[in-house]
Order: C-alpha cells, then structure tokens, then sequence
C-alpha cells in the first residue's frame, strides 16, 4: 500500500493531483504548524496572460498555529469576491460553464470555518470529479506520534499506523527525507516529479505554469486532465 502526506492547499496545483493519484491513502498533514506565505489558503490563477494570486482571508494568522487551529475571516464575503474573480479571469474559457459550477458548488457546500476544512474539500472534491479513487484521512484523526522530533519522525510514524510499505513525496522533499532511514522501517521512500507539461491558454503563446487545478481544468477537458494526472516522473 502506498502513501501521501501534505499539507491541505486550496485549489493546489496540478502536481499535487498527480500526487495523490499515484498514492492508495492521502493524509492531510491539517496538525501541524500553519505556514504564512505558503499554499494553504493561496494559489495563483490567469488574469490577462499573466499569473496573479487568489488568498482566502484568514484570521490572525501564524506559525504558532496549527492548520486545524486557523480561522477563516468573513467567509461570505470571500466567496463572493472569490467567484467573481474566477468569472473576470476565466468567463472566455472553453469549460468556464461546468468548472464554474464545480467550483460554486465546493466553497457552497457548507459554511467552513477552518482553512484546513476548505482546503482539504477543495482537493477531495476536485479528486472525486477528475474519478480519482484514493482514499484521503485527515493527520488529526490519526493516533500517530505527534511529538516526534522532526517531520520525517512523524511521517514513519504515519506510515506504520497505516501499515503501508511504500511513502511517496514531491522531489522537493528530498532534502527533508532520508530513504536508508525509510529502509530500516521496511518502507521505500520514492520521490514524484511532474514532467514539462504545457497546455494552450488562451489564445496567446505563452504559457503560465503551475498555477492552480483551476486553471489546469478550465483549459482541459476531464479527460484530459486525467491524461495529465499520469504524466510523472517517479524515482
């Protein structure tokens, strides 16, 4: 059995799919200090060629702060703002009609309170429209080794509870993650990496990468995107 553990982001980037589609178990890493500047309650979308951000506002925000633990400011407010934003931008797109009302129907679907909780339905409801089957689990529901002396300690501590044999994480972590110290767990650590993928956005020829799903799924049909979900590199 293999596994995932991220952080919950919101609307994240198309890599993040890919990742969770490689994977039988998705945890949400949602107990863990809460990361300002990063991709938890922002991501980028297309305005006029060029990417810009989109922030779900949160309240008194830190890094004292656990993701489950921070608050979301004026949600109403948000989501009206948010989705007139997505129609500015994206209202010429060949699948703004049905990626509008996926997205309408996500941050609708109920008055979230946490950043983790919006995050983590905008993956999971992204993952069930895209056909993706893997199981997801948030980290606070988990009896894992909470007090572990760095992130790698907790993740083996993830993996073991789940009784999995293999961990995968973004190349980006590998720095953070040791496989001769996943070895000795009985567990293979692999490292994932989005191939170059370009798609036509737009009429123009440039091309903004790694921006948020939404993008991705405004210019794509589904069943391109799942096309795109395989197109990775695992080492």
């Amino acid at each position: 059995m293999t596994l995932a553990v991220m952080q919950p982001y919101i609307f994240p980037y198309l890599g993040y799919f890919q990742l969770i589609n490689a994977v039988d178990t998705f945890v949400f890493f949602n107990d863990v200090n809460y990361i300002k500047k990063g991709w938890i309650n922002r991501n980028q979308i297309l305005q006029n060629d060029t990417a810009i951000f989109f922030t779900v506002p949160l309240i008194k925000a830190s890094q004292n702060k656990l993701i489950n633990e921070t608050y979301i400011f004026d949600i109403e407010n948000w989501r009206t703002s948010f989705l007139k934003k997505v129609e500015f931008c994206y209202r010429k797109s060949p699948n703004y009609n049905e990626v509008s009302t996926l997205i309408r129907e996500i941050i609708s679907n109920k008055t979230y309170k946490s950043i983790s909780e919006l995050a983590s339905d905008s993956v999971i409801k992204i993952g069930n429209y895209l056909g993706i089957d893997t199981e997801f689990v948030k980290s606070s529901d988990l009896d894992y080794d909470k007090n572990g002396t760095n992130g790698q300690h907790k993740i083996i501590s993830i993996a073991q509870l789940l009784s999995v044999n293999q961990y995968i994480n973004p190349l980006n972590g590998l720095h953070l993650y040791k496989k001769e110290v996943f070895d000795k767990q009985n567990i293979s650590l692999k490292f994932i990496e989005m191939e170059d993928i370009k798609y036509q956005q737009n009429e123009t020829n440039k091309f903004a990468p790694s921006l948020s799903i939404i993008d991705v799924l405004m210019f794509n049909s589904k069943k391109e995107v799942e096309l795109l979900l395989q197109k990775y590199i695992l080492s």
